[in-house]
C-alpha cells in the first residue's frame, strides 16, 4: 500500500538538489521526493508517522543550509549556436536495466566504453607515464574507514557478506531456495556472516590502502579501472546515475609540487581532449556530496580550496552530468594510511572518468553513429575499431 505525505518546510537557503538527494535517504521506501517551496511531498510504500519524516526533513534542510559559494567555472567547451544536439533517446535501446541503477550493455556501447578507455590512457600514458595496477571490486571496511569514507558517504556503502560457514544453515537455505522462489534475503531469514567487505566505492581507495606503512620513493603515478559500486536509492533513476559503473584513474603521489604540477598538466589534457572531442559542457570547481552533518565547512573548505573540479558534460534533455573528477587530497590520505616520502607524509592527487558518463554524453551530443562524430573523435575510434580485437 502506498501513501503520500505533504510537509511545509521551507528551504531558505538550503541547497534544494542535494536535499532532493538526500531526502532519498530519510526513511526505508520513499518512492518518489518533490519540492514546490514551501511544500515537500513524500511518496512512500508504507504508511510512516508523519512527526518522524518532518523531525528528520528539517533536521536535513538544516545540515544543508549555508552552501558553499557557487561553483566557479574554469572553462566552457559551447556548442556552435546552430547546433542541433539529438539528445538522449527516452529508451536507451543500448541499455538493458536489470535492476535499479544497474544495467547490461549493448556490443555497441560495450565497445565505445572500451575506445574510452584506451584513449583515455593513451594520452594520459604520453603524459605522466603512470604504472599499471590492477585492483579488486571489493575493499575491506577497514580500508574505507582509515579512509573516512564511512563517516562522510554511509548512504552510498553496497555491502558483501556471504552464508555462515555451518553446514545445517546451508543445507536449510537449499532447501528453502528448493521450494520458494529466492530473491531477496531479509536479516534473520538465514545465517549470514559478520559484514567485512563492500563494493568499491572508488578505484584509488586500493592504491592508499596497499601503500599502508610504507616509503614511495620517488615521485609517482599510477593508473587503474574497477567497477565501482555507490548505492543512491531513488536517484538511481536518473539518467547516469549507476549502482555499477566503470572508473579509470590516474592517481598522483608525492611532493606537494608534483601533485599540483600534475594537477594542472591533467586539466590541460582534459581541455585538449574535449575540444578535439567536441564534448560540450563546462570545467567547475566543485564539493562531494559530503551526508556528514558538516557537510557546509567540508563543502566550503573543497571550494575555497579548489580541491575538487568536475567537468560537467551536456547531457540533453537531462541537467548536464559529471562525466570526470580531479581532486587535490594533500596529506589526508597519506596521514591516513602512513605513506611516506623520505619520512614525511606524502601528498596525493587523482583524476577519475566515469566511462558509462562519458558514453552517454557522446552519443546524446552526437548520436550513436560514429560518422556523425566530430572528426578527430571519429577519427580515433576508428583507428581504434581497426584494431579491435573482438572484430566488426
Amino acid at each position: 500500500m502506498t501513501t503520500s505525505i505533504s510537509i511545509e518546510c521551507d528551504a531558505g537557503n538550503a541547497d534544494i538538489r542535494q536535499c532532493l538527494y538526500a531526502a532519498a535517504f530519510l526513511v526505508p521506501g520513499v518512492t518518489d521526493v518533490r519540492y514546490e517551496a514551501p511544500v515537500w511531498r513524500f511518496e512512500l510504500e508504507q504508511a510512516v508517522d508523519k512527526a518522524l519524516l518532518t523531525s528528520r526533513l528539517t533536521k536535513l534542510v538544516t545540515r544543508f543550509s549555508n552552501p558553499p559559494v557557487a561553483s566557479r567555472e574554469v572553462f566552457r567547451n559551447d556548442p556552435p549556436a546552430d547546433a542541433k544536439l539529438p539528445g538522449l533517446p527516452a529508451e536507451l535501446s543500448f541499455a538493458r536495466p536489470i535492476a535499479l541503477g544497474l544495467n547490461v550493455y549493448s556490443a555497441e556501447f560495450a565497445r565505445l566504453v572500451r575506445f574510452l578507455d584506451a584513449e583515455i590512457v593513451r594520452r594520459f600514458a604520453a603524459e605522466f607515464h603512470p604504472r599499471e595496477e590492477s585492483y579488486p571490486n571489493v575493499i575491506p571496511l577497514e580500508s574505507l574507514w582509515q579512509a573516512n569514507h564511512l563517516s562522510g558517504f554511509p548512504e552510498h556503502l553496497h555491502l558483501l557478506t556471504h552464508l555462515l560457514e555451518d553446514v545445517d544453515a546451508l543445507d536449510s537455505f537449499v532447501e528453502r531456495a528448493r521450494r520458494f522462489r529466492v530473491d531477496t534475503i531479509e536479516p534473520g531469514d538465514t545465517a549470514v556472516a559478520p559484514m567485512r567487505l563492500a563494493a568499491n566505492p572508488s578505484t584509488c581507495y586500493h592504491c592508499y590502502a596497499v601503500r599502508a606503512h610504507s616509503d614511495i620513493g620517488a615521485d609517482l603515478a599510477v593508473t587503474a579501472v574497477t567497477k565501482c559500486h555507490r548505492f543512491e536509492a531513488i536517484n538511481h533513476r536518473e539518467a547516469g546515475r549507476l549502482l555499477e559503473f566503470t572508473m579509470r584513474e590516474v592517481i598522483f603521489l608525492g611532493s606537494p609540487d608534483y601533485v599540483r604540477e600534475t594537477r594542472e598538466k591533467s586539466l590541460a589534457l582534459v581541455e585538449e581532449i574535449v575540444r578535439a572531442w567536441g564534448l560540450y559542457g563546462a570545467l567547475v570547481t566543485a564539493n562531494d556530496p559530503f551526508f556528514s552533518a558538516d557537510f557546509a565547512s567540508k563543502a566550503s573548505q573543497q571550494h575555497r580550496l579548489a580541491m575538487k573540479y568536475e567537468y560537467r558534460a551536456l547531457l540533453p534533455p537531462h541537467r548536464p552530468i559529471s562525466v570526470l573528477s580531479s581532486n587535490l587530497h594533500g596529506p589526508t590520505f597519506s596521514k591516513a594510511f602512513s605513506i611516506t616520502q623520505g619520512g614525511r607524509p606524502i601528498n596525493t592527487g587523482c583524476i577519475g572518468f566515469g566511462h558509462e558518463r562519458l558514453a552517454l554524453a557522446i552519443i546524446a551530443q552526437h548520436g550513436g553513429d560514429p560518422a556523425r562524430w566530430p572528426q578527430a573523435l571519429g577519427d580515433a575510434y576508428a583507428t581504434w575499431r581497426a584494431n579491435d580485437p573482438l572484430g566488426t
